[in-house]
């Protein structure tokens, strides 16, 4: 075994001990770096993404002859901490009916209560003199600064009514609906893009191809609407951040002596996520939700104008590397959700 020259090894051992020394002077510094850290980590924990959420809920119901379908949507925007920093909702109901000869009648205004306007009588009966809108609003402002679980703890009662005075001062409709689905926003909620001073707003597109349905001994019928519901947030200048879009495809069941029947539970494309089925189908090998994030994507930074100027043929090159879904309707519920802002 070959020896090491005394001096070297004296110099290795210096060089040792001053590493040592150094890394005790550390010490001090390392503490006060983690406090710096934590510090940092603090300021970091502020300056965190912004999270948009979109919640739908869908309720299906029947009764002899008659069907209703009903859709709550919220669009959610949570700050740094993940508290409510902006909230819109909205809501669609639809209602089928059936005759002895097994004919389905279904609606031929499928606007949504926002959309309504003045049109949704419920002003003329409130308490408040205020019509949906105002007193959707109302409670939407009321959730702004708080947590989720502050949101989901929102005592209603039997008739869904909120509880608390200062709310009923402004909003004196039924709204644990619009609870739960705020919840469901939040729970979904996620950074794609959305930053401080950033307003959320929604867009729904009500489509029913239903012409003429009448249901016979040998066959039932299906009478089906598709729900899309855009999320977006916009900056200052009115240029989308974030963006997230949904549909909802609720449909009833209608039988030759004209019964109605309801689904017991209505998922969305993107609860449904890969059991929807479009990979294998998709020249992109993309299921629905995520051409939905591509078609989000793609949508960043854009103004009404241009998103009004996107073409739906699949003719767009940037569009098509990102979702080869049709975008009518996703492009329908975008616009509308510039509308109501």
């Amino acid at each position: 075994m070959k020896k090491i020259p005394r001096m070297i090894l004296g110099c290795t051992l210096a060089a040792a001990l001053a590493l040592t020394a150094c890394s005790r002077s550390d010490s001090g510094s390392s503490g006060s770096m983690s406090t710096n850290m934590g510090g940092s980590s603090s300021q970091t924990g502020q300056n965190a993404a912004y999270r948009t959420g979109l919640g739908i809920l869908t309720e299906a119901s029947d009764q002899e002859r008659a069907g209703k379908i009903d859709t709550i949507a919220a669009a959610v925007l949570l700050d740094a901490e993940g508290r409510v920093a902006d909230v819109m909702l909205d809501e669609v109901e639809i209602s089928v009916t059936g005759d002895s000869t097994g004919k389905v009648t279904m609606p031929t205004d499928n606007r949504t209560k926002r959309q309504k306007g003045d049109d949704y009588p419920l002003a003329a009966v409130s308490s408040l003199k205020k019509g949906w809108a105002e007193q959707a609003d109302a409670f939407g402002n009321y959730l702004t600064g708080k947590t989720p679980d502050e949101v989901k703890k929102l005592a209603t009662d039997d008739d869904g009514k909120p509880k608390d005075a200062d709310l009923l001062s402004t909003c004196t409709i039924a709204v644990d609906g619009y609870r739960d689905a705020v919840v469901r926003a939040c729970e979904n909620a996620k950074a794609v893009g959305s930053a401080r001073g950033d307003r959320a707003v929604l867009g729904v597109s009500v489509r029913n191809d239903t012409k003429e349905l009448t249901a016979d001994d040998d066959h039932d019928v299906t009478a089906q609407v598709d729900i899309t519901v855009a999320a977006l947030t916009l900056d200052a200048d009115g240029r989308v951040t974030g963006a997230v879009a949904d549909v909802a495809e609720p449909a009833l069941t209608v039988g030759a002596d004209g019964t109605v029947s309801a689904p017991e539970m209505v998922k969305t494309k993107v609860e449904l996520g890969d059991s929807y089925g479009m990979r294998g189908a998709s020249s992109l090998g993309k299921e629905w939700y995520e051409h939905s994030e591509g078609w989000c994507d793609y949508l960043k930074g854009k103004t009404r104008t241009e998103i009004a100027g996107i073409p739906d043929d699949g003719s767009d090159a940037d569009l098509a590397a990102l979702c080869t879904i049709s975008v009518t309707e996703l492009q329908k519920a975008a616009l509308a959700a510039f509308a109501e802002e």
